[in-house]
């Protein structure tokens, strides 16, 4: 146990006694500074990880656009050929798969757009004080938690989420305005999740041993 030499008698006193138990003055180790490494230490702010939500969620959509693209035209032909004696109508059915397709792809190409648009103006940012989540296309919002209040941190990943390689990441905090906050579809959701599990220990390690030495 460190001890350290009271100022008033000169005695061994305990840094963590609350008073010299040989003169009564208040414990030393309160007036004692912590060393400028440490707390410069507790000072600086490093990111340790940024990364937003995996493009891999758009494969379900794009998808879809392609589909419609290519299967609307291929069902228009065959009913197309099942009236081929009557050419004018052959015609029009054929137009009309044209015209369906090119409307429903334009819809999902918007849809494709603004998914994109989405996931790209969604921001996660992790450093060794906090967690910081930047949202919104046009306005943007930044929602953050200071690793002092994680409780607890969970990860998921579906099966399609296991093959692309990516999950959420739901940390739980003793925040009462925002207790629970997911970072959503990120590549290595274990990974991200060791992360901050490991720096929000170290982080309350630090206080408390600040504490201590005051």
């Amino acid at each position: 146990m460190p001890v350290i030499a009271c100022p008033d008698c000169g005695r061994d006193v305990s840094t963590l006694a609350p008073a010299c138990p040989h003169c009564g003055r208040p414990s030393p180790a309160g007036l004692t500074e912590m060393p400028s490494s440490a707390t410069a230490q507790l000072k600086r702010e490093e990111t340790l990880w940024r990364g937003t939500p995996s493009p891999s969620l758009l494969v379900g959509k794009i998808a879809l656009l392609v589909l419609i693209v290519v299967a609307i035209p291929l069902i228009a032909h065959f009913f197309a050929s099942t009236v081929a004696d009557d050419l004018s109508k052959a015609r029009n059915v054929r137009t009309a798969g044209w015209v369906i397709a090119a409307i429903l792809a334009a819809v999902q190409l918007v849809v494709v757009v603004v998914a994109w648009l989405k996931l790209r103006s969604t921001l996660y940012i992790i450093t060794n004080q906090r967690v910081m989540i930047e949202e919104g296309m046009l306005s943007k919002t930044v929602n953050e938690i200071d690793l002092r209040y994680v409780d607890d941190s969970q990860f998921f990943q579906s099966a399609t989420g296991r093959m692309l390689g990516i999950g959420n990441v739901t940390l739980h905090s003793s925040d009462a305005n925002t207790p629970t906050y997911m970072l959503r579809s990120i590549h290595d959701p274990r990974g991200v999740r060791e992360l901050i599990r490991t720096h929000a220990y170290q982080v309350s390690q630090r206080q408390i041993i600040t504490r201590d030495a005051r």
